[in-house]
């Protein structure tokens, strides 16, 4: 194999989210191949301080140090890159960029629309429930996306910042896994923090839920096949 042909970047963020993405494409891979495989790709780690303090808003900076890290990292004989910060693709889209990344919000409406999903409910940092970024995507399609009532949201973009910081507490996180049973009910639910995702071993048991991220992370790993 080329390795023009096979590697995928991982552009290094946030060292949790970061590192979830590697371990979960490690895990993923290994499990498909056996023996010692890991995922085979290009870690390419920027500063995050870069880019994280002018989030989720502030595109007059945001869009050129976007374009400036992406630009770099394609110098790199890869095929495609995995952003590990679903905020992020927004500022990706606004700008208008053109390099081949694993865009979250494609996935989602391929399989919303494979599974006939007619609504969901949206889990993720306050300012994306309250976004009409996703929305934006979805309701063209005639899916309807609902926001959390003000203590879920409340509590879920305090455990995102906790989990964050390292320091979430087990009752957050029992409170997160029953606004997914009771909101899971009536919608799916979407997980459009990569924060949140770092959570996915534990709600494994719980109804059914879209996470951004897997769906990344999945992607990923039949691109690299």
């Amino acid at each position: 194999m080329s390795l023009a042909s096979t590697h995928i970047a991982l552009l290094g963020l946030g060292s949790q989210s970061t590192l979830f993405y590697l371990e979960t494409l490690n895990a993923k891979y290994n499990a498909l191949h056996g023996e010692y495989h890991t995922f085979p790709c290009i870690l390419f780690n920027v500063d995050f301080n870069t880019l994280n303090p002018f989030l989720p808003q502030q595109f007059d900076t945001l869009i050129p140090a976007l374009k400036a890290h992406l630009e770099a990292c394609f110098i790199l004989p890869i095929r495609s890159v995995l952003i590990p910060n679903i905020t992020l693709h927004e500022t990706y889209d606004r700008g208008l960029l053109q390099f081949p990344i694993i865009h979250p919000l494609k996935l989602l409406v391929d399989r919303l629309t494979a599974e006939g999903v007619t609504a969901v409910t949206l889990f993720g940092s306050a300012y994306t429930m309250n976004s009409p970024y996703i929305r934006s995507y979805l309701t063209p399609l005639g899916i309807t996306v609902h926001t959390p009532e003000a203590n879920a949201l409340t509590a879920i973009d305090a455990l995102r910042q906790a989990l964050y910081a390292g320091h979430a507490t087990e009752t957050a996180i029992a409170d997160y896994k029953r606004f997914i049973v009771t909101y899971s009910k009536t919608t799916k639910v979407v997980i459009a923090c990569t924060e949140l995702s770092m959570l996915y071993s534990q709600i494994l048991e719980l109804p059914a839920v879209i996470d951004l991220a897997l769906l990344q992370i999945e992607a990923a790993l039949a691109l690299s096949e």
